[in-house]
């Protein structure tokens, strides 16, 4: 009589495997699949990864059904046919739709272990067209759909547009209401139909009046279409500038603060100007960050590094003016104190004023950027166009990504003007810091002279 302790043995495991695969004894089989089960949940990961991929070669030249028929009692039997499907079909066609229903017939399929004990990052591609209503039936499309939500919440389905796409051929076709529903909600973010989107989500969360009510219950929303079945997806890394535009290739809505610092709602696979947006909506996070590669107006108060100065309501008069006595020399040191930074730009004969390069934080620890820094200090009462040109073509041309212009002074129009489109131009964020701003930020780290 064998005992749990001979199956720890993993030589000897695969060696009654082998010798029952030989005698095509499929009773032997499926005993052996579940009592190797019971071991095989509490395994570390290399002894599982072992068992199934020696299995899998076993059943290597098997057909689909037969796996099914040995493998569905059992736990290791069900992860090694949802890795043969997936590495045998990959792409779910209409052909296959009825082979990937199949996969429902499982006794632990809906066990998101059996997802996470398969050792490979694959996923499916759904790829359906319109003539799912003709050849399809009901019954199939409606299992298709549960067996799509599934492996979509398990993330071994593609998130893409053509997945959703996919999934709404379902949904449409499907005779079930609750089906049906969750594709009236799929199609209305598709064809970007707010109206149709809050008729449909006031059914079920009442405080939707409006776009507004949509951003201030933002998170609550995508919670609760996660909580009844609806495929959306947010990743911040999905997030992506490409040339001068913005793209939101979430299935959610990207809320961001535009250039007026007014919160904005992008819908799915939405494009929009890239200048139009300063922080985008972390749901991770559940704060607003600054995506990499956007250009455009950065927030003082949006930096990591400077984050204490949100603490900072409001600064005196008298403070705002120790501010402007201090020289460049004074506020890069000061600058240079906060970011913990050592590296100073020394200062050339002919140039009292450089552009110092820094590294700081922008979302968080572990968003490290360089950037480049113009100071102008008091010997500046009014700065423009001609006091601060050479240094804006200088600091664009550097391998920064952030361009900020401290001044104590009067920046005057054309030279605000300048610095703004210049950074632009050159694909750089860009941060203007008045002496207000700069005394806040002084006075939020202890910085600022004679505190």
């Amino acid at each position: 009589m064998l005992s749990e302790k001979d199956f720890r043995d993993i030589t000897f495991c695969k060696r009654l495997i082998k010798r029952a695969f030989r005698e095509k004894n499929l009773r032997l089989l499926k005993s052996l699949l579940n009592k190797v089960s019971a071991l095989f949940i509490f395994s570390a990961e290399e002894f599982r990864k072992e068992i199934i991929e020696f299995v899998y070669s076993e059943m290597n030249s098997w057909t689909f059904e037969e796996i099914l028929d040995v493998c569905k009692e059992s736990v290791l039997g069900n992860v090694i046919t949802v890795c043969y499907f997936m590495r045998k079909v990959g792409v779910i066609t209409l052909e296959k739709l009825e082979v990937f229903v199949a996969l429902s017939k499982l006794d632990y399929i809906e066990d998101p272990l059996t997802f996470n004990f398969i050792p490979t990052k694959e996923v499916l591609i759904l790829d359906l067209n319109e003539r799912v209503n003709s050849l399809i039936k009901a019954p199939t499309i409606e299992k298709a759909i549960e067996v799509c939500e599934l492996f979509f919440i398990n993330g071994r389905l593609e998130k893409s547009k053509d997945t959703i796409s996919g999934m709404l051929l379902l949904y449409e076709n499907s005779k079930r209401p609750e089906q049906r529903f969750k594709g009236s909600i799929i199609s209305a973010l598709l064809s970007k139909r707010l109206d149709m989107f809050l008729s449909l989500i006031k059914r079920v969360y009442k405080d939707i009046e409006d776009k507004k009510g949509v951003v201030k219950h933002y998170i609550e929303i995508f919670d609760l279409l996660v909580r009844v079945g609806v495929p959306v997806f947010s990743d911040f890394n999905n997030y992506h500038v490409e040339f001068d535009k913005f793209y939101n290739d979430n299935f959610y809505f990207a809320r961001l603060l535009d250039k007026s610092g007014n919160e904005r709602l992008i819908f799915p696979f939405e494009q929009i100007d890239v200048v139009q947006v300063q922080q985008i909506f972390d749901l991770e996070t559940e704060a607003f960050v600054t995506p990499k590669g956007r250009i455009g107006k950065v927030m003082l108060n949006g930096v990591y590094s400077f984050r204490k100065i949100r603490e900072i309501t409001e600064v005196t008069n008298e403070q705002v003016e120790i501010t402007k006595k201090m020289l460049e020399d004074e506020i890069e040191e000061k600058m240079r104190g906060i970011l913990q930074d050592q590296n100073i730009t020394s200062h050339s004969p002919a140039e009292k004023t450089d552009v110092y390069e820094h590294k700081l934080f922008v979302n968080n620890e572990s968003d490290l950027r360089d950037v480049g820094i113009i100071i102008k200090g008091r010997g500046y009462p009014k700065i423009s166009l001609h006091n601060v040109a050479s240094n804006i073509l200088k600091a664009v041309d550097l391998p920064v990504q952030i361009v900020f212009l401290i001044h104590t002074g009067i920046l005057l129009d054309e030279a605000r003007e300048k610095f703004t489109n210049q950074c632009d131009r050159a694909k750089k964020m860009h941060c203007v810091v008045d002496p207000v701003d700069l005394t806040k930020l002084l006075v939020a780290y202890r910085k600022l002279p004679n505190e």
